[in-house]
């Protein structure tokens, strides 16, 4: 069975507000009262659905664990959730069908979450179950999906071998309508050293897939020739968008492009998420929270680790994240860690109504990779 072991580094940036009642009525993604639906992928390429009920503070989520196409080994996951004072959800397990060893239903193996109503939801196993971000993003429309995207690769398919320097770390993309529910994809992948007009190891085009065809609710599948499904993905009438390549080919988030976009939309907002560290054995995520300010030449987010998810306790060593461009939505910059030590960054920002969302990719002084997600509380 896949290794839910995951793990929680120090940085984690992914944030989600929590549950309140603009819902989604079913899996049919019409909102309602008190009823959320999300999809979404997590290394090395496995896909999630979750179904939050706002009136019983239950969900249930299917984690399709094996190939898209054989729902024999999926995994449906009930239980109970909370709102913590913090702004993140506490998901505690207690059924598992077919039941697992490695899923225990005792108490022992929970989620904590952020949840963006309508948007999107990023989930952090924990627990016993310790282990990969799962990044998903709320049922749409299929009239949302033709456009262009940014993207950052969130669910690497080769997990603790990854390194974003130089392989594919983030990329944009261009979804063409051919014809109702129909569409061709293309678009560009770069590795992180391609920012700031570096070394550039990997730039190359994205070409040769088949037609996307949208069934319903934003819902996207790929299939190949033979009619075996390629990729999954999911859009919302915010713009968001995820897309899983199917295990051992990772999986993306990303938002649509917008010239409008300024990085000064980020300011005054005090953010929250996860940082997912694939390369780290012992803490692969962590709960962190920045706040964003314009110091009259460029905008920067200060903040920490959150060391209590519960209590919103944060860590005594502090991150800076600076921002020096963007363009179409598409941030650069760099990051600061404790001992003035500093590494490069790219991300895909979000500005949708009142809501705020950054997906970063970078690196640790020592190399090792992390993705930022977060959300504005």
């Amino acid at each position: 069975m896949k290794n839910l072991l995951f793990y929680f580094m120090s940085l984690t940036l992914l944030v989600f507000t929590a549950c309140n009642d603009d819902e989604m009525d079913d899996v049919s993604g019409k909102v309602t009262e008190n009823i959320s639906y999300y999809k979404g992928t997590q290394s090395p390429g496995d896909v999630w659905e979750w179904t939050l009920d706002h009136d019983n503070n239950t969900f249930t989520t299917v984690w399709d664990y094996g190939t898209f196409d054989d729902t024999s080994d999926d995994i449906t996951i009930e239980g109970t959730y909370e709102t913590l004072v913090t702004g993140y959800l506490k998901c505690t397990i207690n059924n598992v069908s077919p039941a697992n060893q490695d899923i225990p239903d005792d108490g022992s193996a929970y989620f904590y979450a952020m949840h963006l109503p309508g948007v999107a939801m990023i989930v952090k196993p924990e627990g016993s179950i310790k282990g990969d971000l799962i990044a998903t993003v709320a049922a749409g429309d299929c009239a949302d999906v033709a456009g262009n995207y940014n993207y950052i690769l969130t669910a690497p398919g080769n997990g603790e071998a990854y390194d974003p320097a130089t392989e594919e770390a983030y990329g944009e993309v261009s979804i063409v309508e051919q014809g109702e529910g129909v569409y061709a994809i293309s678009g560009n992948k770069y590795s992180l050293d391609c920012a700031n007009e570096g070394a550039c190891t990997l730039n190359s085009s994205i070409t040769g897939l088949p037609t996307a065809s949208c069934t319903e609710n934003g819902s996207v599948v790929i299939q190949s020739e033979d009619q075996v499904t390629a990729v999954e993905g999911q859009f919302t009438a915010a713009g968001v968008m995820m897309l899983d390549m199917g295990k051992g080919n990772g999986g993306v988030l990303a938002f649509k492009q917008s010239a409008t976009y300024e990085f000064t939309d980020l300011v005054g907002h005090d953010m929250f998420g996860f940082a997912y560290m694939p390369n780290n054995n012992d803490e692969k995520t962590a709960a962190v929270q920045l706040t964003f300010e314009d110091n009259g030449e460029l905008v920067l987010g200060n903040g920490a680790k959150i060391n209590n998810i519960h209590t919103g306790e944060l860590d005594a060593d502090s991150v800076s994240l600076r921002i020096d461009g963007i363009a179409d939505g598409m941030l650069d910059g760099d990051i600061t860690f404790p001992g003035d030590l500093g590494t490069n960054f790219v991300g895909a920002m979000l500005s949708y109504e009142e809501s705020r969302m950054l997906v970063v990719s970078s690196h640790d002084p020592e190399g090792s990779p992390f993705i930022l997600v977060l959300i504005a509380k």
